[in-house]
């Protein structure tokens, strides 16, 4: 593979020039081919291809979604062992959208594009939207099917088959017109898709010429695939300019060369994902086969995730990681009779300078939510980041079914979990006692309350962040302690809905005022804190410090750079002796 810097072919500033000087008229197609999309692409001569006629058809599960009244249909495609993924990394079973150009059917995409193939070997699930009639209404005539509305519908049903968040990364593709379809849905609905990628098709002049309430504004990893020989199509240009706006690309890119095509990449400058590719097929080769899929695939789909961190922007793109690449430990094994439990462990690269001469260092366990994972909470936290900083041990663990158990029984099965997991951790590495937080988000928050209104002797402070409080009633059950002070930071996110929380607005009241007021009798004033987004209400004139704070343009997810600040502004300042005394560092 050969790559070099590569100036854009059409400068940006011509595009701009090109679409702001009105040639509209040039744009699009009213002829044979649909709106936006250039002629199929034809495989040549003597091109093996997967739908040669000795390929295996690809076996499908046939359902439907009511839109507007009307039934439509799509086919699905998911590993045989797609369950067992899910239960290792909820977060980690991403969704592809895959549309045939006009005249195939879902059934004909997935035998030609072979995206089942590539499932299997990579863990996600496939869905294959069927045109109705066999033709996609790109143009959006009145009264003909509303594609945005059916694949909104349909992507919904497939993460709700196979239990997977409603926030759960998707990617758009498509070949010819369904390219066109799959552009202009990331344009019009780009909180459907982290990413798209078509061949042989760009959205067409109308959808350009749109307002831009129509259009929101996102940025969108997205790959243009054109033929070989052609020149550039003023819609063409436009999807180019479009995407490069969106994503504040830079205005020179990386030509990368492969046996299948040439392409040249963009990228924001301090985000690499955030990207723009644009490829031209080789002669001789055809882009819809399962070489393409596999491209789009290892080169963007699964390299870029959307945080929905940001409701001010659709969320941002991230870098997608595993568990190797985040440099963390994984384990599986049995701690008690209940069986094996899995959990991720980041040890700081410096472990042994920090513990020479005996020295112990702090532990904080992040708990993620309801359909998360442990590699999705260290994603989106990054503690693991903040410990090789600043010189202590992260544990990640992973909830059975993707969720935790936080009944109020004394010994229920995740409090008793994490005591065993504390015991390993401390049998394990040099772990400082007088040092041990937990942390949360979502169903992990409750789950850290659970702990910690039980056991608040074991820690030194807890950072609950984001929904997750016990309902109202639990804080009266008789293993609730109210005696032990403890440093507590809660929040929430300002767009979270009432019903995110357990027992609405009645629950995060009683949270906030069993462990202000009950536990750590602060009455108040409170000093506010404004950092960015952030608003923290600081209360420190009780027996332990508390901290409320409320982050601007959020729903429920975790809080960007919220870690650092725990860590700096409140964790590391505490520990707590073996009498059970609170010592602020």
């Amino acid at each position: 593979m050969h790559k070099k810097s590569h100036p854009l072919s059409v400068g940006r500033w011509m595009l701009t020039s090109i679409v702001a000087a009105g040639l509209v008229a040039c744009g699009g197609s009213d002829g044979q081919n649909p709106e936006g999309t250039a002629p199929p692409v034809v495989t040549p001569p003597g091109e093996e291809t997967p739908s040669a006629p000795d390929a295996q058809p690809v076996a499908l599960e046939k359902l439907s979604v009511t839109v507007d009244g009307k039934e439509r249909t799509y086919f699905v495609y998911a590993p045989a062992n797609v369950a067992e993924l899910r239960e290792n990394d909820a977060r980690g079973v991403r969704v592809v959208i895959s549309l045939h150009d006009n005249g195939q059917d879902g059934q004909a995409n997935a035998d030609r594009t072979r995206w089942s193939d590539v499932a299997d070997a990579k863990g996600f699930v496939v869905a294959f939207p069927n045109a109705a009639g066999g033709n996609w209404n790109t143009q959006r005539q009145p009264g003909s099917a509303d594609e945005i509305a059916f694949v909104r519908a349909m992507a919904a049903a497939v993460r709700t088959k196979y239990a997977l968040t409603a926030t759960i990364p998707t990617y758009l593709t498509g070949i010819g017109a369904g390219a066109t379809m799959a552009q202009q849905i990331a344009m019009m609905a780009p909180n459907l898709a982290t990413a798209v990628a078509g061949v042989g098709g760009v959205a067409g002049a109308s959808t350009f010429e749109l307002p831009a309430s129509e259009r929101p504004a996102s940025a969108m990893a997205a790959w243009i695939v054109r033929a070989a020989g052609e020149p550039l199509a003023l819609d063409e240009m436009r999807q180019i300019a479009y995407w490069s706006t969106a994503n504040g690309t830079a205005s020179s890119g990386t030509r990368t060369e492969t046996e299948l095509a040439e392409t040249v990449s963009y990228a924001h400058p301090d985000n690499a994902v955030q990207q723009l590719k644009v490829s031209t097929l080789r002669t001789g080769r055809a882009g819809d086969g399962k070489a393409m899929s596999e491209l789009f695939w290892n080169e963007m789909f699964d390299k870029t995730v959307r945080f929905a961190d940001n409701t001010q922007t659709n969320g941002t793109l991230h870098a997608n990681q595993t568990i190797a690449s985040m440099q963390l430990v994984e384990t599986t094994k049995a701690l008690n009779p209940d069986g094996p439990r899995r959990w991720l462990t980041y040890v700081p690269s410096n472990y042994a300078a920090l513990t020479a001469g005996g020295a112990k260092l702090p532990i904080i366990f992040s708990f993620h939510g309801r359909n998360g994972s442990a590699r999705f909470q260290a994603l989106i936290t990054e503690w693991h980041k903040v410990a090789e900083a600043k010189g202590f041990i992260v544990v990640y663990p992973q909830g059975i079914g993707a969720t935790w158990s936080a009944s109020m029984e004394p010994d229920t099965r995740d409090v008793r979990f994490f005591l065993d997991l504390l015991a390993e951790m401390k049998a394990s590495y040099a772990i400082d006692e007088t040092r041990v937080f937990l942390n949360g988000s979502s169903m992990g928050t409750a789950l850290t309350n659970r702990i910690a209104v039980q056991y608040p002797e074991l820690f030194a402070a807890i950072a609950p962040c984001y929904s997750g409080h016990l309902s109202p009633a639990n804080y009266g059950n008789a293993i609730v302690k109210t005696n032990v002070p403890l440093p507590v930071w809660q929040c929430r996110g300002v767009d979270e809905l009432p019903t995110e929380f357990p027992g609405g607005t009645a629950g995060e009241t009683a949270a906030r005022n069993f462990w202000r007021e009950t536990v750590n009798r602060n009455m108040g004033p409170f000093t506010l804190q404004v950092d960015g987004r952030r608003k923290t209400e600081i209360w420190n004139d009780g027996l332990a410090e508390y901290r409320w704070q409320l982050t601007d343009d959020i729903g429920h997810f975790w809080h960007p750079g919220q870690a650092l600040k725990m860590w700096d502004e409140m964790l590391s300042k505490y520990r707590r002796t073996a009498d059970s005394h609170l010592v602020r560092r």
